[in-house]
């Protein structure tokens, strides 16, 4: 899937669509976010079997097909940060899932605390880091590319009576857009292979954030 690609075929789409807009002088109006996520929606290849496509604020992955879904909006006063999360598992605020997926979008962090989204990254993963053993850090790969810091964090979580789990971020931060993407994959220690194989693998290898569509 090649998001750049879509953008501007919706463009070529939406100005080829409004003959009056074509007669005009000067420059074209852009595509509203609107248009955007319609025209990116009506592109998208096929999914693999199985799934199907999710867009979520700017951010577009690959969904398991039947799984559960719910959505946390940021709460007045709190740091803004958008959370969707799905799972084969039926949860709740007081029910968490053994193995699904969670991808929060935060915004202004530079804006509203004076700090670059890339540094912000560090700053999120430090608790986790603190809090687990040198041998249960199973991953950790930081590299740039363009506007982005790609972040892979892939670490071993045993909490005391709980049944171990591995979890496997995937974050991308743009001090541009003032903006981080957290993909969380997460799934018990005992069938991590299989589920990062069936799930994991295809959703985040194949994700994308679209940063000309609005966050908020």
């Amino acid at each position: 899937m090649n998001i750049n690609k879509i953008l501007s075929w919706c463009a070529a789409a939406l100005l080829t669509a409004t003959p009056f807009a074509a007669a005009q002088p000067g420059p074209a109006a852009a595509p509203t976010p609107e248009q955007v996520r319609a025209a990116i929606n009506s592109q998208l290849p096929a999914p693999p079997a199985g799934f199907s496509w999710q867009l979520y604020k700017n951010a577009v992955f690959l969904k398991p097909a039947g799984w559960h879904e719910q959505e946390a909006k940021p709460v007045a006063g709190a740091f803004p940060i958008a959370t969707y999360a799905t799972s084969p598992e039926p949860f709740s605020e007081s029910r968490q899932f053994e193995m699904g997926l969670t991808v929060q979008v935060i915004s202004g962090t530079q804006r509203l605390r004076g700090i670059e989204a890339r540094k912000a990254v560090a700053l999120f993963l430090k608790p986790i880091l603190d809090s687990h053993k040198r041998e249960e850090v199973l991953m950790l790969d930081v590299k740039s590319s363009g506007d982005y810091d790609r972040t892979v964090f892939r670490y071993r979580d045993a909490p005391p009576g709980l049944k171990p789990v591995i979890v496997h971020k995937f974050i991308l931060a743009n001090n541009v857009t003032d903006s981080m993407h957290i993909f969380t994959f997460e799934s018990p220690e005992a069938t991590w292979n299989e589920n990062w194989a069936k799930y994991g693998t295809p959703v985040i290898s194949q994700l994308q954030v679209v940063a000309q569509l609005p966050i908020n």
